[in-house]
């Protein structure tokens, strides 16, 4: 298991300081990414951001994702991380979405056309925001999983909020935009989110940079409020 404490020390020939785990290469800095331009987000050569680094880690020093045969299902897979799990020979990796563009699967998250305990694991990062009954999706999940079976759940969190927002009434683009955030979202997340993956049955345990180990968020520009949600099946 890598240390990931260590501090990313400069290449000795370039001077590059940045490594990013997701492609293995190093750059002078992140890129600032978004309206507001976040500083040191996004990776010049695979284009990973914050929480697609925190999840490439989480998975790497929590799991045995990279090393143990598993059929793993990925909604909306994102494209620095689709082609190099397509590559990992120890894994069985179906890709799924409503838009059928470079996935093997067109589905409903909500009604998943597959069999329970199909899956060993599920990784499902920003897609809940977007589902009209994220309870239902997350049932689903569960469902599909094989027991003893995992799920890594990422979603935006408003730390401020004790109890996740949502009202079917707002249909907009404007008034979703401006309640919840962003103009395809259903709901802003708050500090609940365990508690509704557990209503799914779910155990779930959350990991951030924190929880990765110190130094952490400093080597990979990683943010201090996204949650990687380690979610198991029982049995």
């Amino acid at each position: 298991m890598t240390s990931l404490a260590t501090h990313v020390a400069p290449d000795p020939e370039t001077g590059d300081s940045v490594l990013c785990p997701c492609c293995g290469n190093r750059s002078a800095s992140f890129l600032p990414f978004g309206l507001a331009k976040r500083p040191s987000a996004k990776c010049p050569y695979c284009g990973s951001k914050k929480r697609h680094r925190l999840l490439w880690l989480f998975l790497r020093e929590r799991t045995d994702f990279f090393t143990r045969p598993l059929r793993v299902l990925h909604f909306a897979p994102e494209r620095c991380f689709r082609k190099r799990f397509q590559r990992l020979p120890n894994l069985d990796y179906v890709t799924a979405d409503l838009a059928p563009e470079k996935v093997k699967l067109v589905l409903d998250i909500t009604a998943i056309p597959a069999s329970a305990g199909s899956f060993d694991a599920i990784l499902c990062s920003h897609v809940l925001e977007h589902v009209s009954d994220d309870r239902q999706a997350m049932r689903e999940l569960y469902r599909v999983l094989k027991p003893g079976g995992w799920a890594a759940v990422m979603v935006p969190v408003d730390w401020e909020r004790a109890r996740t927002l949502e009202d079917p009434s707002i249909v907009s683009p404007a008034d979703r935009e401006r309640v919840f955030g962003q103009h395809d979202h259903r709901r802003l997340y708050g500090r609940d989110v365990p508690e509704r993956l557990e209503s799914a049955e779910f155990e779930v345990v959350a990991h951030g940079a924190r929880e990765l180990g110190p130094g952490v968020a400093r080597n990979y520009a990683l943010s201090s409020k996204d949650r990687v949600y380690h979610c198991r099946k029982r049995g």
